[in-house]
Formats: C-alpha cells, structure tokens, sequence
C-alpha cells in the first residue's frame, strides 16, 4: 500500500511539475509572438501550488523533508533518539491537524465568497482543498508513526 501511495504521489508531482514547466514555456514562446495567452500564468501559478502539497506529502512518506537536526542531534545524545523522535511527530502532528482545520474553513469560506482568476475564471479558493488534502496525508502519516512509536517501534530520520 505505501509503494502505491508512494508512486502515486511522486508520479502526480512530476505530471504537475512537467505541465507547469509547459505552461509557462508556452507563454515565454507566446510572448515572442504577441499571442494572447493570459491563461498560462494562471495554469503555471495553479499547477505549482497543487505540485508544492503533493511533494510535500511525497516528502513526508519518504522521509526526505529537509531538516535541520544540529539541536535535536544535539539533545538526542543526551536523551535517546525515541524522546527526540516523539517529540518531534506530536509536533508535526499538531501542526499538521491546525492547518487541515484553516485550510478546510479557508475553502468553504472561498465557496461562499470565491475568488475568481481573470483569465480562467477558476475559483482560486479550491486550491485550499489542495492544500488540506495535502496536510491530511501528512497528519495521517505522522499518526502512522506515532503508533509505530507507541508499538516500541522505530524510524530512520
């Protein structure tokens, strides 16, 4: 199951990735021609942001987010890397449950009052669905390895 979400999200990373790269080589090439293609901002623009929370979710499944560890490595050699790692995924946990929750009233505020795109005339407050979609998968693979540590269990990070 998790080489399947796995591959999923990293082949819906690339596929976003790869039609923004498109989208706005498109409008650079259109640029030179004067042809009107307003549409390809907002293409690129929507595309990165949906990319930025499915990688986001990739990294968090592979445990290949960036980290700065000088202090926890710091305090691990003091305490075990089991506190340090607990304390850490209670962290992430936290923060990833009060953005689901923003994002979520972000979104049906932005279907009550929506934000339309000049070009497109796409309500640019979907996006906050994205977005809580993203923190979902991220809140319930931390909740995956917090039951990993309750179990005795452990992870490389």
């Amino acid at each position: 199951m998790e080489n399947v979400l796995r591959k999923s999200l990293l082949l819906l990373a690339s596929a976003l990735l790869a039609f923004m790269v498109a989208s706005l080589f498109l409008q650079v090439i259109a640029r030179e021609f004067n042809w009107a293609v307003d549409w390809t901002e907002e293409t690129g623009r929507f595309s990165f942001i949906t990319m930025v929370f499915i990688a986001a979710a990739y990294g968090t499944l592979t445990r290949s987010h960036l980290s700065v560890s000088v202090f926890s490595d710091w305090i691990s050699s003091k305490v075990g890397n089991r506190p340090i790692a607990f304390f850490h995924t209670i962290m992430v946990l936290g923060f990833a449950a009060v953005m689901v929750v923003f994002s979520a009233l972000n979104f049906t505020d932005g279907l009550r009052y929506p934000n339309i795109s000049p070009a497109l005339e796409f309500n640019q407050n979907i996006l906050f669905a994205v977005m809580c979609a993203g923190f979902v998968m991220i809140f319930l693979l931390h909740l995956r390895d917090l039951f990993t540590l309750l179990r005795g269990g452990s992870f490389d990070e």
